[in-house]
């Protein structure tokens, strides 16, 4: 009697919001009042002390030095290499094919990945150098990639099958950092997106809050809902190294408690390191808007080629493939020295790069992708050590070229398109300079503090040549 009390109340609700979803399996959707209280709880609870960010906790040292990590969005939009979620908001530059939400959704119908073998395709990263891997658990459309007791999820459309524990022992198994892409955001969720808000043009004609009490608690069921979805993602599979948040949101409400979230976080998972898109979201499409982030990490360059040191910890996220952050299904990769060219920026100035190709409907990557990550394993294994583990300049004003380091070991990284003679200030005569690939020397010029040295185009390559210079 209580389940269709809940249930009847909540289509009311829903009914009344005006939501213009699918509105699938709405009974998954019913938030009991205890999950309510205990998520109340913990915003409740005082914070024992300050959140320490970046993480201080030893399992998370890792993160400043890793380097290079794999983005992958994956989902029901995969089935026709839509843009994840934003495909269903009409009139959106990056989307808006696959509008209005119903046509959308019904995609859910169609995803059944026959061919997941993530071991195979995170293998190949690891060989190229990746160092850890995030995999979006849950886009803003709301579907879920393991048996979520909350909301739509594989629990309805794959008869239970959990999409994240393959993906979790195939990062462990090849020694990859486990990482989970989350987003607080549920358009899916009833009455979370007025209709309005479905359609660029008329996003910003949403009608005001007229009872803001009853916002507030439809804000707490909303928020349980949330709670408890982390819950069972960082409760489930052992231990998760990085949680890549993607913007908590609710309409006429600001405070999103992120640090009692955070704080909260930790205690599941003390070493783990958490980015800084709880709340607070610079929009990527308006940079230079505001918005107060709280995090262990940064994530100031999406789509964007590092130019400074934007906090301790960072990383730089960007599209490989040529096409939106879904599955490219024409197989396009950017080149491998436009590649080669952000992970050097990246780990130039102290942050790391994640580069996101995402997998197929079938649960494999494209083929193009395994080529790729070919071309990036061989130039690795003579030259990987100038960025992976290498650490930032000592100066980007000291050189024409973008600089990396180990020690007293500096890295000259010349691309492709540079052609010109390399000028380092090292204000003392190196004690050489020689081709990191081949190991030969570099016949340089020094005078006045600077070194200066011209390639022969003979010796140069199409990718990253580099140029080692031991002070």
């Amino acid at each position: 009697m209580k389940k269709i009390v809940l249930l009847l109340c909540f289509v009311a609700w829903s009914v009344l919001l005006g939501s213009a979803q699918l509105n699938a399996y709405p009974e998954s959707y019913i938030i009991e009042p205890t999950d309510i209280e205990w998520a109340k709880q913990i915003i409740a609870a005082p914070l024992m002390g300050k959140v320490v960010m970046p993480n201080p906790h030893p399992d998370a040292q890792w993160f400043p030095s890793a380097s290079l990590g794999l983005f992958m969005h994956w989902g029901i939009h995969s089935v026709v290499g839509a843009q994840p979620s934003w495909d269903m908001i009409s009139n959106y530059k990056w989307g808006g094919k696959y509008s209005p939400p119903d046509k959308y959704y019904k995609l859910a119908k169609r995803f059944n990945p026959q061919h997941y073998e993530p071991d195979k395709w995170l293998k190949a990263a690891k060989d190229a150098g990746f160092n850890y891997a995030v995999l979006t658990t849950k886009h803003h459309d709301g579907y879920a990639l393991w048996p979520s007791k909350y909301g739509i999820s594989t629990r309805q459309y794959l008869n239970g099958r959990d999409l994240l524990k393959p993906y979790i022992e195939a990062c462990r198994a090849n020694g990859l950092k486990v990482g989970f892409y989350f987003s607080p955001q549920d358009w899916h969720y009833p009455g979370f997106m007025h209709p309005k808000e479905f359609n660029v043009k008329t996003r910003d004609k949403v009608p005001p809050i007229v009872d803001q009490l009853a916002n507030q608690q439809n804000f707490e069921r909303f928020f349980a809902f949330v709670m408890k979805q982390l819950e069972e993602i960082l409760t489930s599979y052992g231990k998760i190294d990085v949680l890549w948040f993607d913007g908590m949101y609710f309409h006429g409400i600001s405070n999103m408690h992120t640090e009692k979230v955070y704080a909260w976080i930790r205690s599941l998972q003390p070493g783990i390191v958490i980015n800084d898109r709880w709340a607070g979201v610079v929009n990527p499409d308006d940079p230079e808007g505001n918005g107060a982030r709280i995090g262990d990490f940064a994530t100031r360059f999406e789509c964007v080629k590092p130019t400074y040191v934007p906090a301790t910890w960072w990383d730089h996220c960007d599209i490989w493939t040529k096409g939106s952050w879904g599955y490219a299904t024409n197989g396009k990769f950017k080149s491998p020295s436009w590649f080669l060219e952000h992970l050097v920026a990246s780990r130039s100035l102290g942050g790391n790069f994640l580069a996101n190709a995402s997998p197929g409907p079938d649960g494999d990557m494209h083929p193009n992708y395994y080529k790729n990550l070919a071309i990036l394993t061989e130039w690795m294994k003579h030259t990987g050590k100038s960025v992976i583990g290498a650490g930032p300049s000592p100066g980007m004003e000291r050189s024409n070229v973008m600089i990396t380091t180990c020690g007293n070991v500096w890295y000259l990284h010349l691309l492709p398109e540079f052609n010109k003679e390399v000028s380092l200030k090292t204000d003392q005569r190196p004690q050489s300079v020689s081709y990191l690939r081949t190991g030969e020397p570099v016949p340089f010029k020094f005078w006045n503090g600077y070194i200066k040295f011209k390639v022969p185009s003979e010796l140069r390559t199409d990718l990253d040549d580099v140029i080692t210079v031991v002070m």
